[in-house]
C-alpha cells in the first residue's frame, strides 16, 4: 500500500469512496462506520487545494482510502458556526482530522492505520481533533478507531441544527488530552438549539432512564458500591443523584413554563449524595422515579411551542438561564453519568 499526499485529480475517487460509506438512517450500522457530510468531486478538489494536508492510500494505481485534514475552519465537513465549538476544534493550532474512509474493496488491509500514522509523521501536529457522530446513531467504528487505537479523548459535544449530535475528540502530543472524569466531554452550551435539535434532545431525555437501567444492569451489587474513581461517588450514589437532581430540574421546567423568570433555589448535590438513602437504598427506587419523571417531562416538553425554549429562570449563581440551556445540561448530565457507569461494566 502506497501512501502519498492527495491531489485534486484524486477527488473523483475520494468522492466515490465517501459515497460508499454515506450515512443512511435506515441502513446505517455503527459497527461499520460511516460519513455524514459527503461532498462532490468538485468540493473535495476544493478542500484538497485549500488545505494541502490530506493523503490517500493506493494500490496498483487505485485509490483505496483517503484522509482529509484541515488546519482552519472552512472547506471542511464541520459546519458548526459556534465560536465555542470552533475554538475547541481549531484552538491552539489544532489540526482537524476531517474525514477518513476506506473503500469496500480495501477494508481489512490496515490502510486507515497507515494513512493516519503517515499523516502524523509528515505533519507532526501538536494537537489534533475529530468530530464523530453521537446521535442518532453513535458511530462506534470511528470512535473505536480514534479513541481506542489513536488515543483521542472526548472533550465535548455540539449540534448543528439538523438533529445530529457530535462528539469533539482530541489528541495532544504531550498526552494531556481529555479528562477521565468526563467520558462524553465537559458540558458545552452554544446557544438556543434549532427546533429539530430540540426535538431530538427531548427524545434523548425520554429514553435516558432506559439507557441508565441497561448500564446499571451490567453491574453486580459489589460494583454498585465501588467508587468510579478514588474519592468519587459510587454508581449507587450516581443513580440516586440523578433521581434527586432530575426531579429538581423537572420542577424548574414547570416553574419556567408557568411564571416569568421565576427565582430558583440551589442545593448541595455533594451533601445530598452523602445522605443515608443515597448510599444504601436499592437503585430500583430511583430508577422508577426517573422512569416517571422523564416520561412526564418529555410529554410536557413535546406539548409546548418551540418559542418556550427561550423562557428563563433566575438562578442565584448563574443569573438568567434559558429553558433551552437547562434542557441541554440535563441531556448532557444524564449521558455523562450513564457513561461513567458503563465504564465500570465488564
Amino acid at each position: 500500500m502506497n501512501i502519498r499526499p492527495a491531489s485534486t485529480s484524486d477527488a473523483p475517487a475520494i468522492a466515490a469512496i465517501a459515497e460508499s460509506v454515506r450515512f443512511n438512517r435506515a441502513t446505517a450500522d455503527s459497527a461499520k462506520g460511516y460519513l455524514v457530510y459527503v461532498g462532490t468531486p468538485a468540493e473535495y478538489a476544493s478542500r484538497i487545494e485549500a488545505n494541502r494536508t490530506s493523503f490517500i492510500a493506493e494500490k496498483d494505481g487505485n485509490v483505496g482510502a483517503f484522509l482529509l485534514t484541515s488546519p482552519q475552519a472552512g472547506n471542511t465537513a464541520t459546519h458548526a458556526e459556534s465560536s465555542e465549538v470552533l475554538e475547541r476544534i481549531f484552538g491552539g493550532g489544532a489540526l482537524l482530522v476531517d474525514q477518513i474512509a476506506v473503500s469496500p474493496q480495501t477494508r481489512g488491509q490496515g490502510s486507515a492505520d497507515l494513512l493516519f500514522m503517515h499523516m502524523r509523521s509528515a505533519l507532526a501536529p501538536q494537537r489534533m481533533t475529530a468530530s464523530i457522530m453521537h446521535w442518532p446513531l453513535r458511530n462506534e467504528r470511528s470512535i473505536g478507531f480514534f479513541s481506542g487505537k489513536m488515543g483521542f479523548k472526548c472533550i465535548g459535544e455540539y449540534d448543528e441544527g439538523d438533529g445530529f449530535l457530535w462528539g469533539i475528540y482530541e489528541w495532544k502530543s504531550d498526552a494531556t488530552h481529555g479528562d477521565p472524569r468526563y467520558p462524553v466531554g465537559r458540558f458545552l452550551y452554544t446557544g438556543v438549539a434549532s427546533e429539530t435539535d430540540l426535538s431530538q434532545r427531548i427524545e434523548r431525555l425520554r429514553i435516558l432512564p432506559f439507557n441508565l437501567r441497561a448500564a446499571a444492569a451490567r453491574l453486580d451489587e459489589d460494583a454498585l458500591d465501588t467508587p468510579i474513581r478514588p474519592n468519587a461517588w459510587t454508581p449507587r450514589q450516581i443513580i440516586h443523584h440523578l433521581a434527586d437532581g432530575n426531579s429538581v430540574m423537572a420542577d424548574r421546567v414547570r416553574l419556567i413554563l408557568t411564571e416569568e423568570q421565576p427565582p430558583v433555589k440551589t442545593f448541595d448535590e455533594n451533601l445530598w449524595a452523602e445522605l443515608a438513602d443515597s448510599k444504601t437504598a436499592p437503585i430500583e427506587e430511583s430508577l422508577r422515579i426517573l422512569d416517571g419523571v422523564h416520561a412526564r417531562l418529555a410529554r410536557l416538553l413535546a406539548s409546548r411551542p418551540y418559542e418556550d425554549a427561550k423562557r428563563e429562570m433566575f438562578h442565584p449563581e448563574q443569573g438568567l438561564v434559558k429553558l433551552d440551556r437547562l434542557l441541554s445540561y440535563l441531556d448532557w448530565h444524564g449521558r455523562h453519568h450513564t457513561a461513567q457507569i458503563l465504564a465500570l461494566a465488564p
